[in-house]
Parts: structure tokens; C-alpha cells; sequence
């Protein structure tokens, strides 16, 4: 899944895994945040890029693996595409680069970019409520870019959950359940 804070991502994920009976890799951003959060009482930095670019494709990477070995799907709640997202906006242009051995294959992932059309909900790391839907048009920008298979999920819980479904299933036929 793929877009700004609070826009629903961590719950369609874990619906999505549910429906499925897939694999969820949870945002390692968001644990590796709050664990600075907790300890230091300071937000992400320049100096945690390396760190957070290896810990999500880890993440990523053993999803994967626990999906190939069930023959499931795995639904990442973020991934190492996010991050790119993420530090450009906050570090700017100049921060570096994904490796390329960390980015996903074009063929194997969709991407489900979800609106920021539900309540923002503040918590110790979401800091751009007003931002949302710039944040939003930055991300459906860079899909764009990398001609991205994607669609736009949007509405209630409900509402993102059928249309996500019913890309997936138009996407993957075999994947249905």
C-alpha cells in the first residue's frame, strides 16, 4: 500500500491479509520512529536513512519468503518505494538513493494509493495533517512516473476494502478466494 499518513494503509493492509489469508508486512518506518520517539525524543533523521531503507526491505524480504513458502500474497503495509517518497519530501532531492536491488519488480506488485479522505488521527509520529493531500498528489506522482500499475482507493473502511479486492482479483484472477 502506498500513500501519506492516516490514510487508511495499516488497515487495508490487515483487512487485505485477512481476505486473502496472505502475509502482512506491517511499516517498519513507523516502528523504527517510534522506537526513537520513545527512547531519544527526536523524529527521523538524515542519520537513520541506511537504517530504515535496510529494516523495510528486511521486512519486505521475509514477507516474501513466508508468502512463497504458504502460496500466498503479501501485503505491505508501506514499502521501500514509501521511503523514497518520504525522504525526498522531508530531506529533499539530494538525500541519495533506493539500490536498485531493493526495489520491487514492475510485474510482481501492484499498488493500492490510498486518498486521505478519512479522519486524520494524531498520534506521537503523524505531523502533516494539513499536508495530506499534497503529500497525496506527490505519491500518485511518482506512480505515474515509474508507470505503475495502481489505483486509487478511496472511502470508508468498507468501500477500500471492495475496491481493493476487486483490482486485485481483475489484476491476479488466480489469487481469488
Amino acid at each position: 500500500l502506498f500513500g501519506p499518513e492516516c490514510s487508511g494503509k495499516s488497515t487495508l493492509a490487515s483487512a487485505l491479509a485477512a481476505h486473502y489469508k496472505g502475509v502482512l508486512s506491517s511499516e517498519y518506518l513507523r516502528t523504527y520512529a517510534q522506537h526513537i520517539w520513545d527512547t531519544q525524543k527526536r523524529t527521523v533523521a538524515r542519520q537513520d536513512i541506511s537504517h530504515l531503507m535496510e529494516g523495510q526491505f528486511e521486512a519486505q524480504q521475509q514477507a516474501l519468503e513466508q508468502a512463497s513458502s504458504r502460496g500466498c500474497p503479501a501485503f505491505m503495509d508501506t514499502n521501500i518505494e514509501q521511503l523514497d517518497v518520504y525522504f525526498t519530501y522531508y530531506f529533499g532531492a539530494n538525500w541519495g538513493q533506493i539500490p536498485p536491488n531493493m526495489r520491487p519488480l514492475k510485474d510482481q506488485v501492484i499498488y493500492l494509493l490510498t486518498k486521505p479522505d478519512i479522519p486524520w488521527e494524531a498520534d506521537d509520529l503523524r505531523d502533516q495533517p494539513l499536508a495530506r493531500e499534497t503529500l497525496f498528489s506527490i505519491f500518485k506522482t511518482y506512480l505515474d512516473q515509474k508507470k505503475a500499475r495502481y489505483m486509487v482507493i478511496s472511502g470508508s473502511h468498507k468501500e477500500r476494502l471492495k475496491q481493493a479486492c476487486e483490482f486485485i482479483n481483475k489484476t491476479w484472477p488466480n489469487l481469488h478466494v
